[in-house]
């Protein structure tokens, strides 16, 4: 009897976990428009950042994230779906998700390089 092996790819994996988020956070904004969701543009870097944590394709996970949440931006912002209330100081959505966009992206990257040290 052969026994197959299979490879995982972890950056596919966390990546597909990702990108499952992202469409749970456009379908709850597609239910609720009149919500901002702000843990979105924080939580698509981030999960990354934490499950690749050490293992050499990191850094490419965050940025995915940080582009897949982007995109994700753009669809809602097209679609009509973000047009909640932004967080004070903000009085923009588009501002105040951008800037938490960036910096949950900062610290995902340096998640990354503290654990590579």
């Amino acid at each position: 009897m052969t026994t197959i092996t299979t490879t995982t790819n972890p950056l596919r994996s966390v990546m597909g976990w990702t990108a499952a988020i992202a469409a749970v956070w456009i379908v709850a904004a597609a239910l609720r428009p009149e919500t901002t969701l702000h843990l979105g543009p924080i939580l698509l870097p981030l999960i990354p950042a934490f499950l690749l944590r050490g293992q050499d394709k990191a850094y490419a996970g965050v940025l995915g994230g940080a582009a897949l949440a982007a995109g994700v931006l753009v669809i809602l912002l097209l679609s009509g779906n973000l047009n909640g209330p932004a967080l004070e100081p903000f009085t923009s959505v588009i501002a105040e998700s951008a800037l938490l966009l960036v910096g949950s992206t900062a610290a995902g990257l340096g998640i990354v390089w503290l654990a590579d040290r």
